[in-house]
Protein backbone atom coordinates (compact mmCIF):
# COMPACT_ATOMS: atom_id res chain seq x y z
CA UNK A 1 0.00 0.00 0.00
CA UNK A 2 2.25 2.44 0.97
CA UNK A 3 4.31 2.03 -2.55
CA UNK A 4 1.29 2.74 -4.39
CA UNK A 5 0.57 5.81 -2.14
CA UNK A 6 3.96 7.25 -2.69
CA UNK A 7 3.48 6.86 -6.79
CA UNK A 8 -0.06 8.76 -6.41
CA UNK A 9 1.68 11.35 -3.71
CA UNK A 10 4.19 11.75 -6.56
CA UNK A 11 2.06 11.58 -9.41
CA UNK A 12 -0.59 14.95 -7.46
CA UNK A 13 3.35 16.68 -6.56
CA UNK A 14 4.20 17.14 -10.28
CA UNK A 15 0.94 17.58 -11.33
CA UNK A 16 1.51 20.61 -12.85
CA UNK A 17 4.13 19.26 -15.01
CA UNK A 18 1.37 16.90 -17.14
CA UNK A 19 -1.46 18.84 -16.57
CA UNK A 20 -1.33 19.85 -20.06
CA UNK A 21 -0.63 16.14 -21.71
CA UNK A 22 -2.81 13.18 -21.44
CA UNK A 23 -0.13 11.92 -18.58
CA UNK A 24 -2.59 13.80 -16.12
CA UNK A 25 -4.98 11.03 -16.48
CA UNK A 26 -2.81 8.94 -15.19
CA UNK A 27 -2.45 10.96 -12.28
CA UNK A 28 -6.00 10.46 -11.74
CA UNK A 29 -5.79 6.87 -12.41
CA UNK A 30 -3.43 6.62 -9.98
CA UNK A 31 -5.61 8.30 -7.01
CA UNK A 32 -8.59 6.34 -8.22
CA UNK A 33 -6.19 3.06 -7.23
CA UNK A 34 -5.57 4.06 -3.35
CA UNK A 35 -9.31 5.05 -3.25
CA UNK A 36 -10.30 1.44 -3.98
CA UNK A 37 -7.73 -0.45 -2.16
CA UNK A 38 -8.75 1.85 0.86
CA UNK A 39 -12.75 0.66 -0.03
CA UNK A 40 -11.38 -3.02 -0.27
CA UNK A 41 -10.51 -3.31 3.20
CA UNK A 42 -13.69 -3.41 4.36
CA UNK A 43 -13.16 -7.11 4.61
CA UNK A 44 -11.10 -6.32 7.73
CA UNK A 45 -14.68 -5.22 9.13
CA UNK A 46 -16.49 -7.79 8.55
CA UNK A 47 -15.09 -10.69 11.19
CA UNK A 48 -15.06 -10.43 14.83
CA UNK A 49 -18.39 -8.70 14.90
CA UNK A 50 -17.01 -5.71 13.31
CA UNK A 51 -19.32 -2.87 12.10
CA UNK A 52 -19.74 -4.63 8.83
CA UNK A 53 -20.28 -8.11 10.60
CA UNK A 54 -24.04 -7.98 9.04
CA UNK A 55 -22.05 -8.81 5.58
CA UNK A 56 -20.79 -11.57 7.23
CA UNK A 57 -22.07 -15.17 5.76
CA UNK A 58 -23.38 -13.14 2.03
CA UNK A 59 -21.64 -13.08 -1.14
CA UNK A 60 -20.45 -9.74 0.14
CA UNK A 61 -17.88 -11.28 2.35
CA UNK A 62 -14.97 -10.89 0.55
CA UNK A 63 -13.70 -8.89 -1.72
CA UNK A 64 -13.35 -10.39 -5.27
CA UNK A 65 -16.02 -8.80 -6.53
CA UNK A 66 -14.93 -5.07 -6.07
CA UNK A 67 -11.31 -5.99 -7.78
CA UNK A 68 -13.11 -8.01 -10.56
CA UNK A 69 -14.94 -4.15 -11.12
CA UNK A 70 -12.32 -2.04 -10.33
CA UNK A 71 -9.21 -3.31 -11.40
CA UNK A 72 -9.55 -6.69 -13.91
CA UNK A 73 -11.82 -4.39 -15.76
CA UNK A 74 -11.80 -0.99 -15.03
CA UNK A 75 -8.11 -0.42 -15.00
CA UNK A 76 -7.57 -2.38 -18.33
CA UNK A 77 -10.61 -0.13 -19.43
CA UNK A 78 -8.59 2.85 -18.36
CA UNK A 79 -5.47 1.61 -19.83
CA UNK A 80 -6.73 0.91 -23.20
CA UNK A 81 -8.37 4.63 -23.42
CA UNK A 82 -5.24 6.13 -22.25
CA UNK A 83 -3.60 4.22 -25.19
CA UNK A 84 -5.85 5.56 -27.62
CA UNK A 85 -5.23 9.10 -26.82
CA UNK A 86 -1.45 8.41 -26.89
CA UNK A 87 -1.47 6.24 -29.89
CA UNK A 88 -1.07 7.75 -33.56
CA UNK A 89 -1.87 4.95 -35.70
CA UNK A 90 -5.33 4.68 -37.28
CA UNK A 91 -5.12 0.96 -37.77
CA UNK A 92 -4.09 0.39 -34.48
CA UNK A 93 -6.65 2.58 -32.24
CA UNK A 94 -9.21 1.06 -34.36
CA UNK A 95 -8.03 -2.43 -33.41
CA UNK A 96 -7.84 -1.52 -29.59
CA UNK A 97 -11.07 0.68 -29.98
CA UNK A 98 -12.80 -2.58 -30.96
CA UNK A 99 -11.28 -4.93 -28.67
CA UNK A 100 -12.06 -2.74 -26.09
CA UNK A 101 -15.21 -2.77 -26.61
CA UNK A 102 -15.55 -6.55 -26.66
CA UNK A 103 -13.81 -6.74 -23.84
CA UNK A 104 -16.54 -4.59 -22.17
CA UNK A 105 -19.44 -6.50 -23.42
CA UNK A 106 -17.94 -9.40 -22.67
CA UNK A 107 -16.74 -8.73 -19.42
CA UNK A 108 -20.23 -7.94 -17.95
CA UNK A 109 -21.64 -11.40 -19.99
CA UNK A 110 -18.75 -13.44 -18.32
CA UNK A 111 -20.42 -12.48 -15.01
CA UNK A 112 -23.69 -12.67 -15.52
CA UNK A 113 -23.20 -16.57 -16.89
CA UNK A 114 -20.80 -17.13 -14.70
CA UNK A 115 -22.84 -15.87 -11.06
CA UNK A 116 -22.12 -16.43 -8.00
CA UNK A 117 -18.38 -17.14 -8.77
CA UNK A 118 -18.05 -13.32 -9.24
CA UNK A 119 -18.55 -13.08 -5.59
CA UNK A 120 -16.20 -15.83 -4.51
CA UNK A 121 -13.73 -15.86 -6.55
CA UNK A 122 -11.50 -14.83 -9.73
CA UNK A 123 -12.55 -15.38 -12.68
CA UNK A 124 -9.81 -16.58 -14.93
CA UNK A 125 -11.55 -15.75 -18.68
CA UNK A 126 -12.30 -11.81 -17.39
CA UNK A 127 -8.47 -11.95 -17.05
CA UNK A 128 -7.11 -13.11 -19.45
CA UNK A 129 -9.22 -11.30 -22.01
CA UNK A 130 -7.99 -8.06 -20.36
CA UNK A 131 -4.30 -9.12 -20.40
CA UNK A 132 -4.83 -9.56 -24.57
CA UNK A 133 -6.31 -5.69 -24.24
CA UNK A 134 -3.10 -4.84 -22.13
CA UNK A 135 -0.45 -7.03 -24.22
CA UNK A 136 -2.18 -5.25 -27.86
CA UNK A 137 -1.85 -1.45 -25.86
CA UNK A 138 1.94 -2.15 -25.14
CA UNK A 139 2.61 -3.77 -28.57
CA UNK A 140 0.89 -0.70 -30.59
CA UNK A 141 3.06 1.15 -28.56
CA UNK A 142 6.18 -0.13 -28.86
CA UNK A 143 5.55 -0.53 -32.62
CA UNK A 144 5.31 3.21 -32.89
CA UNK A 145 8.40 3.91 -30.83
CA UNK A 146 10.55 1.53 -33.30
CA UNK A 147 9.11 3.53 -36.51
CA UNK A 148 9.81 7.28 -35.53
CA UNK A 149 12.06 9.21 -34.32
CA UNK A 150 11.29 8.74 -30.60
CA UNK A 151 13.34 5.80 -30.44
CA UNK A 152 15.59 8.27 -29.81
CA UNK A 153 14.38 9.76 -26.24
CA UNK A 154 12.00 7.16 -25.73
CA UNK A 155 13.46 6.82 -21.94
CA UNK A 156 11.56 10.25 -21.70
CA UNK A 157 8.25 9.24 -22.23
CA UNK A 158 5.88 8.41 -19.16
CA UNK A 159 4.31 6.09 -21.32
CA UNK A 160 7.16 3.96 -21.71
CA UNK A 161 7.96 3.71 -18.25
CA UNK A 162 3.98 2.86 -17.83
CA UNK A 163 4.19 0.27 -20.78
CA UNK A 164 6.92 -1.63 -18.82
CA UNK A 165 5.06 -1.81 -15.77
CA UNK A 166 1.97 -2.83 -16.55
CA UNK A 167 3.33 -5.93 -19.36
CA UNK A 168 4.85 -6.96 -16.39
CA UNK A 169 2.63 -7.17 -14.26
CA UNK A 170 0.02 -8.71 -16.63
CA UNK A 171 2.13 -11.55 -17.83
CA UNK A 172 2.61 -12.73 -14.03
CA UNK A 173 0.08 -11.78 -12.03
CA UNK A 174 -2.71 -13.55 -15.10
CA UNK A 175 -1.63 -17.07 -14.67
CA UNK A 176 -2.18 -16.96 -10.98
CA UNK A 177 -5.81 -16.86 -11.19
CA UNK A 178 -5.97 -20.43 -12.34
CA UNK A 179 -3.78 -21.57 -9.33
CA UNK A 180 -6.64 -19.47 -7.14
CA UNK A 181 -7.97 -23.34 -5.68
CA UNK A 182 -4.62 -23.68 -3.71
CA UNK A 183 -4.64 -20.12 -2.16
CA UNK A 184 -5.98 -21.81 1.16
CA UNK A 185 -4.48 -22.19 5.37
CA UNK A 186 -4.04 -26.07 3.92
CA UNK A 187 -1.00 -25.04 1.33
CA UNK A 188 1.28 -22.43 2.85
CA UNK A 189 3.94 -22.91 0.92
CA UNK A 190 1.58 -21.83 -2.12
CA UNK A 191 0.19 -18.86 -0.15
CA UNK A 192 4.08 -17.58 0.80
CA UNK A 193 4.41 -17.98 -3.13
CA UNK A 194 2.15 -16.03 -4.25
CA UNK A 195 2.80 -13.40 -1.09
CA UNK A 196 6.05 -13.10 -2.50
CA UNK A 197 5.03 -12.63 -6.20
CA UNK A 198 2.31 -10.19 -5.37
CA UNK A 199 5.35 -8.44 -3.38
CA UNK A 200 7.50 -8.30 -6.20
CA UNK A 201 5.47 -7.26 -9.12
CA UNK A 202 3.48 -4.33 -7.00
CA UNK A 203 7.30 -3.12 -5.91
CA UNK A 204 8.38 -3.40 -9.64
CA UNK A 205 5.00 -1.71 -11.04
CA UNK A 206 4.48 1.43 -8.88
CA UNK A 207 8.68 1.88 -8.58
CA UNK A 208 8.47 2.14 -12.04
CA UNK A 209 5.68 4.41 -12.35
CA UNK A 210 7.00 6.58 -9.87
CA UNK A 211 10.60 7.13 -11.36
CA UNK A 212 8.83 7.33 -15.11
CA UNK A 213 6.78 10.40 -12.96
CA UNK A 214 9.93 11.54 -11.76
CA UNK A 215 12.07 11.75 -14.73
CA UNK A 216 9.87 11.51 -18.14
CA UNK A 217 9.36 14.85 -20.08
CA UNK A 218 5.97 15.96 -20.45
CA UNK A 219 4.44 15.19 -24.28
CA UNK A 220 2.40 18.47 -25.55
CA UNK A 221 1.64 16.12 -28.51
CA UNK A 222 -0.13 13.89 -26.26
CA UNK A 223 -3.50 15.44 -25.05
Amino acid sequence: MSIEVLAAVTGVILYRKYKHTTAKYFIFFLVYVIVTALIARYTLYVKNNGPLSFLDGTLMERNYWWFTICWKITAVVFFGWYYLKVLNNAISKRILKISLIGFSISSMLIILLTLPDFFTKPIPLISILGAIIILQCVYFYFMEILQSENILTFYKSLTFYISVAILLYWLIKTPLVFYEQYYRKLDMNYVSLRRYINLFVILFMYTTFTIGLIVSKPDKNEG
